[in-house]
C-alpha cells in the first residue's frame, strides 16, 4: 500500500503530481506578505549604537563646524555690507543734495560699524576654535586619539583665516580708494569754488595745500572766507575721510592678529612644503637608483648567460672527447 498520499493529506498538501514529474511551486499560504495597494513600502533599519570614542569625535566635529558656520556667516555679512558701503560712498560722492548726503553719511557710518562688528565676531570665534583644537593636543594620548580630528580642524581653520584675511584686505582697499577719492574731491571743490586774492584760479599745488589744511582742521586762511557754504561742504567731506580713517584704525588690531595667524599657518605650510620637496628628492633619487639596479640586473643576466653558454660548450667538448676515447679504433 502506498502511504505517500496519506502522508501528504496529513501534512495538508495536495495530491502528488503525475509519476515522473516534480513540482517546485510552493503551496499557497494563508498569510499575505505583499505590500497593500497604495501603501508605503516597509523599511527595515538597524540602529547600531556608536562607541564612546566615535560619539566623542562626532560631538567635537559638530561643535567645530557650528563655529565654522558662524565664521562663514560673518564673512558673508562683511561682503554684503562692503558692497552696500561701496554703493553708498559712490552715491555720496556724486550727490549734490545736502539732505540726501546727510542721510547717506548716516547709512555709511552704520554699515561701517556693522562691518567692524562682524569682523570682530569672526576673529573672536576663530580664537575659540584655535583654543579648542589646542586642547586636543595637550597630551600625547589625546593627540593619538584625535589625530584625524586635529588635522581636519587645523586645515579648516587655516582656510577660514585666509578667507577672512582676504575679505578684510579687500575691504581695506575699498576704504583706501574711497579716502583718496574724497581727498581729490576736496581739492576739486577748492579749485572750483575759490580763487586767489587777485581773482585768478587756484593751481593744483595751492589746492593740495589748502586741502591739507582742511584735513588738519585749519580753516583760517582768507580763501576759505569767500564762501561759508562751500567751506561747510568741504568740512563734511573731511569728516567723511575722518570716519574712514577711524574705521581703518579700529580694524588695525584685527589685521595685526590676522597677520599673526597667517604667519603661524605660513610657517606650518613652509614645513609641509619642505617635507614634500624632500620627499620629491627622495623619490627622484629612488628612481635613479632603480634605473641603475635595472642596468646592473641586465648586465648580470648577460654575464650569467655567457657563463652558462661557456659551460655548455666546455661540457660538450668533454663529452665529445670522452665518446671519441671510448670508440674502438
Amino acid at each position: 500500500m502506498d502511504r505517500l498520499p496519506l502522508l501528504r493529506a496529513a501534512a495538508g498538501l495536495g495530491p502528488s503530481g503525475a509519476p515522473g514529474t516534480a513540482s517546485l511551486t510552493p503551496p499557497p499560504s494563508a498569510q499575505n506578505y505583499s505590500v497593500a495597494e497604495g501603501g508605503a513600502p516597509v523599511q527595515v533599519t538597524f540602529n547600531v549604537p556608536p562607541s564612546e570614542i566615535d560619539q566623542d569625535t562626532i560631538d567635537t566635529l559638530d561643535a567645530f563646524y557650528r563655529d565654522a558656520a558662524e565664521v562663514v556667516g560673518s564673512v558673508k555679512t562683511i561682503r554684503t555690507a562692503m558692497e552696500e558701503l561701496q554703493q553708498k560712498h559712490t552715491e555720496n560722492m556724486q550727490t549734490v543734495d545736502e539732505a540726501r548726503s546727510k542721510m547717506l553719511r548716516g547709512e555709511i557710518e552704520e554699515l561701517s560699524r556693522e562691518t567692524g562688528d562682524a569682523a570682530k565676531a569672526a576673529k573672536d570665534k576663530l580664537d575659540v576654535m584655535s583654543k579648542n583644537t589646542a586642547k586636543l593636543k595637550e597630551t600625547p594620548d589625546s593627540v593619538q586619539a584625535h589625530s584625524a580630528v586635529i588635522r581636519i580642524e587645523e586645515n579648516q581653520y587655516m582656510h577660514l583665516v585666509m578667507k577672512l584675511t582676504m575679505t578684510m584686505a579687500e575691504y581695506q582697499r575699498h576704504q583706501s580708494a574711497n579716502e583718496a577719492f574724497y581727498k581729490a574731491q576736496t581739492q576739486r571743490q577748492i579749485k572750483i569754488k575759490y580763487t586767489n586774492s587777485d581773482g585768478t584760479a587756484i593751481d593744483d599745488s595751492t589746492a593740495a595745500q589748502l586741502a591739507e589744511q582742511v584735513m588738519e582742521n585749519n580753516t583760517s586762511s582768507y580763501i576759505f572766507q569767500q564762501s561759508k557754504d562751500v567751506l561747510a561742504s568741504i568740512i563734511e567731506t573731511r569728516n567723511d575721510i575722518y570716519r574712514i580713517e577711524q574705521s581703518m584704525r579700529d580694524l588695525n588690531q584685527l589685521f595685526n592678529d590676522l597677520a599673526f595667524l597667517v604667519n603661524e599657518q605660513g610657517e606650518l605650510m613652509d614645513v609641509i612644503l619642505a617635507n614634500v620637496q624632500q620627499s620629491t628628492r627622495y623619490v627622484e633619487k629612488g628612481r635613479a637608483e632603480l634605473k641603475k639596479a635595472r642596468k646592473y640586473q641586465k648586465k648580470s643576466c648577460k654575464k650569467l648567460i655567457c657563463i652558462v653558454v661557456c659551460m655548455v660548450i666546455l661540457v660538450a667538448f668533454l663529452a665529445v672527447g670522452l665518446i671519441a676515447g671510448l670508440i674502438p679504433k
